[in-house]
């Protein structure tokens, strides 16, 4: 049974807290009335923010680098790089040219993703990644279904598919407004 606290206080030697429990029979509240004591159970509900398909993508990405003993942003760019989408300008795609010695660093960056592509002798192109709140249904499915595949073979706990379809459509949702928001702030040509 649910409850909201109406009043809460302080009587000399206890506290007093009174509650609107909301539809009960009458002849139910006059037994508990009747009783000296009353088993009753508080718990105060923490702010519950739904698990969309980013953040559930992120809580994956965190468990699945406490089990391997990795960082976060190693384990991000990973999954991105080996199952995200490339970011496209103009019809291209984006590359950086570096040298060798700064491959690591540059993949370790947490403000860009990189997916290496080559090298020309001591440089090593690098092709820009999307971040994942980017992405549209499908290619956040995609990323979401190898990072769920990946926990699993960790032996780390996963919603069921369901629950992941759920956010899925949240998701789809979510990226409609976004688009939607980008298209009414964009002047028309």
């Amino acid at each position: 049974m649910k409850g909201r606290a109406i009043y809460g206080g302080y009587d000399a030697t206890r506290g007093i807290i009174s509650l609107n429990i909301g539809a009960v029979a009458p002849d139910e509240v006059q037994k508990w009335a009747e009783q000296k004591y009353l088993d009753v159970e508080i718990d105060v509900p923490g702010k519950k923010r739904s698990l969309n398909a980013n953040a559930y993508f992120h809580l994956l990405v965190s468990k699945i680098a406490e089990a391997t003993h990795s960082t976060n942003t190693e384990v991000k760019n990973r999954l991105i790089r080996d199952n995200g989408q490339y970011e496209i300008i103009n019809g291209k795609r984006p590359v950086y040219l570096v040298h060798k010695d700064f491959l690591e660093d540059m993949l370790l960056r947490e403000d860009i993703h990189f997916k290496p592509e080559g090298f020309d002798g001591d440089r090593v192109r690098l092709a820009v990644m999307r971040g994942s709140h980017t992405y549209n249904t499908r290619e956040m499915a995609h990323l979401i279904d190898m990072t769920v595949q990946e926990a699993k073979g960790l032996d780390i706990e996963t919603l069921p598919p369901q629950e992941i379809e759920r956010m899925m459509k949240q998701w789809d949702v979510q990226v409609g407004t976004r688009e939607k928001r980008a298209n009414e702030n964009s002047p028309l040509c």
